[in-house]
C-alpha cells in the first residue's frame, strides 16, 4: 500500500524543516571557520565581512545576523580558539596534585600546543596594538585570557611554596610571570627572530630548558 501524496507532502515537509535548522544550528560554527581561515591567510585587518561570507558559502547579511560586526567574529574566535583552552588548563593546574616539576612541564607542554594552533600569534598581536584600533579585543585577551591564567598559575606557585618544592620568600604573581613570559614571546616571535616557532623540535628544546632552569634558579 502506498502512501498518499498528501502524507508524503506533509512528510517531506517536516524533513525539509528539519534539515533548515539543523544548517541554521550549524552555520555560525561554519562562519567561524571560514572567518580563521581567511584571517589566518589575510590578517585581520585585510579581510573583509563580505569575504567571509563568500568563504562560508552565505549571504553578507547572514554574517551580520550572526555576528554584528568584525569584532564580534573576532571575539567568538577568540573565545573558542584560546578562552575555552585556556579554562581547561586553568582547571588543570588547579586539580593537579603531583610535584610542581611535573606541573610546571606540563604547562608547558599544553601552552606550545595552543601556540602550534589556531591564529594564537595573531590574536596576541591585536592585544598589543599600539594603534589601539580594537581596544576591546585587546581587553578581552588582557582580562579573560591572560589575566585569570597568571593568577591560577599563581596559586600553584604559592602551593609548590607552601610545600618546600620552591623557595619561600617569592611573590608567587611575579614567579608566575617570570615562567610564562618566555612563553608568550614565542606565541609573538617569528622564524629567524627571537625564537624559532615554525620549528617544533626546537620550540620543545627551548620550552624544556626554560623549565629546568626555572627550577633550578628556584627550586628548593
Amino acid at each position: 500500500m502506498t502512501a498518499r501524496p498528501a502524507a508524503v507532502s506533509a512528510t517531506v515537509r517536516r524533513q525539509s524543516a528539519v534539515a533548515r535548522r539543523e544548517r541554521a544550528r550549524a552555520r555560525p560554527q561554519e562562519i567561524l571557520n571560514a572567518a580563521r581561515d581567511l584571517f589566518s591567510r589575510k590578517g585581520f585587518e585585510a579581510a573583509r565581512m563580505d569575504e567571509v561570507a563568500a568563504a562560508a558559502g552565505v549571504t553578507k547579511p547572514a554574517v551580520y545576523r550572526y555576528f554584528p560586526g568584525k569584532d564580534r567574529l573576532i571575539e567568538a574566535l577568540l573565545e573558542e580558539d584560546l578562552a575555552v583552552p585556556w579554562r581547561r588548563l586553568a582547571e588543570w593546574i588547579e586539580a593537579h596534585q603531583g610535584p610542581v616539576a611535573d606541573m610546571l612541564d606540563g604547562f608547558g607542554q599544553r601552552v606550545g600546543d595552543l601556540q602550534a594552533s589556531g591564529l594564537t600569534r595573531g590574536y596576541l598581536m591585536l592585544a598589543m596594538d599600539e594603534g589601539g584600533r580594537r581596544p576591546e579585543i585587546a581587553g578581552f585577551i588582557r582580562n579573560e585570557i591572560l589575566a585569570p591564567g597568571l593568577v591560577v598559575l599563581g596559586g600553584a606557585m604559592a602551593r609548590a611554596m607552601a610545600r618546600g618544592e620552591l623557595t619561600a620568600g617569592h611573590d608567587p604573581g611575579f614567579l608566575a610571570r617570570l615562567f610564562f613570559a618566555p612563553f608568550l614571546q614565542a606565541s609573538l616571535g617569528a622564524v629567524g627572530y627571537a625564537l624559532p616557532i615554525g620549528d617544533a623540535e626546537e620550540r620543545e628544546r627551548y620550552r624544556q630548558f626554560h623549565t629546568a632552569a626555572f627550577l633550578r634558579a628556584f627550586g628548593a
